[in-house]
């Protein structure tokens, strides 16, 4: 039985979980929190709730995708059973409404969401997933020393194992690996977990080929999407500069 379906993690939990390192600091605050506003999006993309749309074109068999007008698009706003996700359904609902075109630019978006990595730390603390402890002072002693999440080892540990498997090539990847994969490999955390995505499972990424096969086109391209538009390094200002 996968992690997954033991703790019926979501997309944007797992990422936090993953950016929780075993020293209990968050890797890349300001990516984390971008990540997995990406990852909520995610998430409701492989609920078939929205889609991530950008202009593609091939080179040298490669998809490139233009990172100037990425939009969201809404698909259904039934319920998905997550407070958050319906939350997040009925805001994105608004405002397509309100679009000149029916959509919403996903650059707009990840200005707007900086609370999804709290919000999700929060319930993964609530569900004994992650630990609060005590930080360290940092700077003089009347500033409170902030909190840090440690996280459960063996779950983590377990969810690291199928993130380096999907990064071999040695596992078909489904859906929702592609994504936190995705995601994993943009804000940089593939190396601290030591898995980094092999050559060949690069390669057939670029062209949807091979262990990708079995994703829809347009999954892909919305995982593919949301992830180079997440900052590659905290001092990134596109998106101001939030931290977890």
């Amino acid at each position: 039985m996968s992690v997954r379906s033991r703790q019926h993690l979501s997309l944007p939990e797992e990422f936090v979980l993953l950016s929780h390192l075993a020293s209990c600091k968050v890797h890349g605050s300001a990516r984390a929190v971008i990540g997995c506003a990406a990852a909520e999006l995610g998430e409701l993309a492989l609920r078939r709730k929205l889609l991530v749309r950008s202009r593609k074109s091939k080179m040298l068999g490669f998809d490139v995708y233009r990172l100037h007008g990425v939009e969201i698009e809404l698909l259904d706003t039934g319920p998905t059973g997550l407070v958050w996700a319906d939350a997040l359904l009925a805001e994105l609902q608004q405002h397509c409404s309100a679009s000149e075109h029916g959509r919403v630019r996903l650059h707009w978006w990840f200005r707007r969401h900086h609370q999804a990595f709290s919000l999700h730390r929060a319930a993964l603390a609530e569900r004994g997933v992650l630990r609060p402890e005590p930080g360290e002072r940092t700077g003089l002693s009347r500033f409170p020393a902030s909190q840090r999440h440690c996280p459960d080892r063996a779950l983590r540990d377990a969810l690291i194992a199928e993130v380096r498997a999907a990064g071999s090539e040695h596992r078909r990847l489904d859906e929702h690996m592609l994504f936190l994969c995705d995601l994993v490999e943009a804000v940089g955390l593939s190396k601290d977990l030591g898995a980094p995505m092999s050559l060949r499972r690069r390669l057939d990424r670029g062209r949807g080929v091979g262990a990708v096969e079995s994703v829809p086109e347009e999954l892909r391209d919305t995982s593919s999407a949301l992830a180079a538009l997440v900052p590659t390094r905290d001092n990134d200002a596109r998106y101001g500069r939030p931290r977890v």
